[in-house]
């Protein structure tokens, strides 16, 4: 049974398939940077590196809308029995979203994962 990673950001020729089935057994997905493309209900979301943000918008450091729209695309293609550290992280910043740009980058950089722990 293949479970559907959305992979975010840049970097991804930084880790092979070998890796991130090692990790977990997956389908790596990958969201362009139109937003989520494909159809599928994602388990968990892998984030490429700690600016990963910085490749869905090109105001990311004067606005943050472009990054929520992102986010709150990825929630509503999560799939309903998604257990995802990630997720959890997403809805919390769009429930209570930063007041300032830095606040809401701060947040943004931890969802990134170097060892591919957090899905």
């Amino acid at each position: 049974m293949n479970r559907f990673i959305a992979l975010i950001g840049e970097g991804r020729e930084r880790f092979s398939d070998a890796e991130l089935d090692q990790e977990w057994p997956t389908e790596p997905i990958v969201i362009d940077a139109y937003s989520v493309s494909d159809a599928y209900s994602y388990d968990g979301f892998v984030f490429l590196n700690e600016n990963w943000f910085t490749k869905y918008s090109k105001d990311w450091d004067k606005d943050s809308a472009q990054i929520d729209t992102l986010l709150t695309d990825l929630v509503k293609s999560a799939s309903p029995q998604a257990d995802s550290e990630n997720l959890a992280k997403i809805k919390s910043y769009l429930t209570s979203p930063p007041e300032t740009i830095e606040e809401s980058v701060a947040v943004w950089k931890t969802f990134y994962d170097p060892d591919l722990r957090v899905i």
